[in-house]
């Protein structure tokens, strides 16, 4: 049986009470409804574009973009789940892992919603590829660049008094600003940032023009003349909903479906007045908080449907503890 409100902060995300946040539901759209192309703030079309080896090219123009001190030519993906050393350590699941020509290596990942300490998960995400080229025993090293793409559907904390967009990071010396090396790079989009309608966008800005579509392109019906570039051209025919193979696009549901029912959790519980601690308890559960709070929340979206790499990357949580629930 449910309890009436207040819930007490100490059982915020208890089975009972995560059911009762979970109203009112969410309905399932009819893929009719779906739109022309997908949202690539959504894991699945994000990882349908930018993931899939045929669409090398559009990577490849967005990286070159975003990194241009390296000239980018061919990329290869990688397994994007990367294994820890120490037996006891957690697992990472990237959105999208390469390699490219020269030997770089990129993680690009994708939040949608602000989390905390997200400046530390992309350090420690860092360090899968760092570890990885050194074999054990061996003297050398002499490293491949490391690069992490950070695309945020929010400003960080960190960076919330810088104007622009894109910051860019390495290791420096504090007083002359002199690099230390090139070998790490963090890259971080901060697309709460661009604000730009299509009127304002400059056409000879593709990067603009890539975080526009990044916002907006699931929303669209047609492409627009103001992005006519053959790259451009190239983004939408990749994006279109009518290429996913059916179990891609049912994935690709029930994800935002799922997205969208934790966003209506945390504005539920703030329009039911309920108290600032339990509004930010939700949060903090379903971004890092306690381990017990955590296998309710993954319970939930598992019956839910959502796919295992998804859930581990929602929720913080082991793939083996995950299939186990």
């Amino acid at each position: 049986m449910k309890k009436n409100y207040p819930v007490r902060e100490d059982e915020f995300l208890s089975e009972e009470s995560f059911d009762i946040l979970c109203e009112p539901a969410i309905a399932r759209p009819k893929k009719e409804s779906i739109g022309k192309y997908v949202n690539l703030l959504n894991d699945t079309g994000f990882k349908h574009v930018f993931g899939r080896e045929a669409n090398k090219d559009i990577i490849i123009a967005f990286l070159n973009e975003i990194i241009p001190d390296r000239h980018i030519l061919d990329i290869e993906h990688l397994r994007n789940e990367q294994i820890p050393l120490r037996i006891n350590s957690k697992k990472s699941v990237y959105d999208l892992y390469c390699k490219t020509d020269d030997g770089s290596k990129i993680i690009v990942e994708l939040q949608n919603d602000p989390q905390e300490h997200f400046v530390d998960r992309a350090i420690y995400y860092s360090t899968f590829p760092v570890q990885a080229q050194v074999e054990r025993g061996d003297k050398e090293y002499t490293l491949c660049p490391i690069y992490v793409v950070s695309i945020l559907n929010f400003i960080l904390p960190e960076l919330e008094e810088e104007k622009r967009v894109l910051s860019t990071f390495r290791l420096k010396e504090i007083n002359t600003g002199r690099v230390l090396s090139n070998k790490y790079t963090f890259v971080f989009i901060e697309l709460g940032k661009f604000n730009k309608q299509l009127h304002q966008l400059d056409q000879n800005n593709i990067l603009e023009c890539f975080y526009y579509c990044l916002k907006h392109i699931g929303k669209l019906q047609e492409r627009p003349l103001e992005l006519q570039q053959e790259i451009m051209a190239r983004l939408f025919e990749a994006a279109q909903v009518a290429a996913m193979q059916p179990q891609e696009l049912e994935e690709y549901i029930t994800t935002m479906v799922t997205e969208r029912d934790i966003r209506n959790q945390i504005a539920y519980a703030e329009e039911r007045g309920l108290e600032k601690g339990i509004a930010q308890g939700i949060r903090q559960g379903i971004e890092q908080g306690a381990t017990s709070s955590k296998r309710d929340i993954a319970k939930s979206l598992k019956a839910a449907g959502m796919d295992i790499n998804s859930i581990a990357k929602h929720t913080g949580l082991e793939i083996s503890e995950i299939e186990q629930l």
